[in-house]
């Protein structure tokens, strides 16, 4: 039996533990990859995966700052098995749970990785490494500032973090896409690479908006200094009670966040119908997003009280469903959108 046949069993093991992973560190992420199949549907598990455990570097670690764990990270992600281990390992000592049981089996999500065509491994090594080496620049330095303080100066740094965790993985996708659907390299290929970074940027400025009550509570507050500053307040000041200038950084946001999902059907446009898969993966967060904003504005203790708005269940299925029955074209989100963004406009409390 050759080598590469010997190591067939032992990937299938690798496979099994990234499907039953998954689900465990992502529940909405687990619903929209079931719509790809086959390398990509694979390819992407794995890059998420290999996401995931840099966030759970800088977010999931009890008590310990993360510095020295990127390092090791990111020589791991270039192919060093000893850096992997010696991460798993600390993984394994640091205390329990789905996101730390993930790092302490990194060495098989890598497996995985090294498996995969070349090209393919390119394109999720080069966006994991901008991803952990952007996530380790922001969480060494907030290290240093201590809690208080605001994770980004200003607007430029709020849109740089956004192209480090979210953007760049726009780009990777793209890439992987057009892998694994023989795109060829040309003008429209171009132009999907340009509008990918905004399709990320969408969800982590959604994301941050929803996340304010429960990460401004944690001493991470990633609304610009600089916005601060011209409203007169201080991060523990988002969340104590309702003010006005709350509620008017909260729509600055809001605003961003909807400009940018403005551009995702652009995105889509650009993706052929039959290419009806990869079609609804990139739809379907972006019409999640957009409910869950719409859904944001009805709870009355929003953004300033104690919880993250949660979209009901049936919006989430309902939208989704719609989608499969018009193959996920553009005018949807286009829909969605108009029933939001004239809403958007004041910068107070309907």
């Amino acid at each position: 039996m050759s080598a590469r046949e010997s190591a067939l069993p032992r990937l299938d093991e690798d496979r099994r533990y990234a499907r039953h992973t998954l689900p465990r560190v992502s529940r909405t992420f687990a619903i929209n990859i079931r719509v790809l199949g086959g390398a990509l549907g694979e390819w992407v598990r794995v890059g998420y995966l290999l996401c995931r455990s840099a966030d759970t570097l800088e977010d999931a670690w009890p008590a310990s700052p993360p510095a020295s764990r990127f390092p090791l990270f990111l020589q791991a992600l270039d192919g060093d098995p000893g850096a992997a281990r010696a991460l798993a390992d600390e993984a394994s000592r640091a205390g329990s749970g789905s996101e730390l049981d993930l790092v302490a089996n990194l060495p098989r999500v890598l497996r995985l990785l090294r498996s995969f065509p070349d090209d393919a491994q390119q394109a999720l090594v080069d966006g994991v490494r901008t991803l952990a080496s952007g996530m380790a620049r922001y969480a060494s330095r907030a290290a240093l500032r201590g809690d208080g303080v605001p994770y980004v100066d200003d607007e430029a740094e709020l849109e740089d973090y956004c192209w480090v965790v979210a953007g760049c993985v726009g780009v990777m996708l793209t890439r992987l896409y057009a892998i694994a659907y023989h795109v060829p390299d040309d003008a429209r290929q171009r132009e999907r690479l340009e509008l990918a970074p905004t399709v990320g940027r969408a969800l982590q400025l959604t994301n941050i908006l929803l996340d304010w009550p429960t990460d401004v509570r944690r001493g991470r507050c990633y609304l610009p200094s600089t916005w601060l500053a011209e409203h007169g307040v201080t991060p523990a000041q988002l969340v104590d009670r309702e003010r006005p200038e709350v509620m008017a950084l909260a729509r600055r946001l809001e605003s961003k966040a909807l400009e940018a999902l403005g551009r995702v059907p652009d995105y889509l446009d650009l993706i052929p119908v039959r290419h009806v898969r990869y079609r609804l993966f990139c739809l379907w967060p972006a019409f999640w997003a957009v409910r869950s904003l719409r859904h944001a504005r009805r709870d009355r203790e929003f953004p300033w009280g104690p919880r993250r708005p949660k979209l009901p269940r049936q919006e989430v299925y309902g939208a989704t469903l719609r989608s499969l029955l018009t193959a996920g074209r553009g005018p949807d989100l286009r829909g969605e959108l108009r029933l939001v963004v004239p809403e958007s406009l004041p910068m107070t409390r309907r």
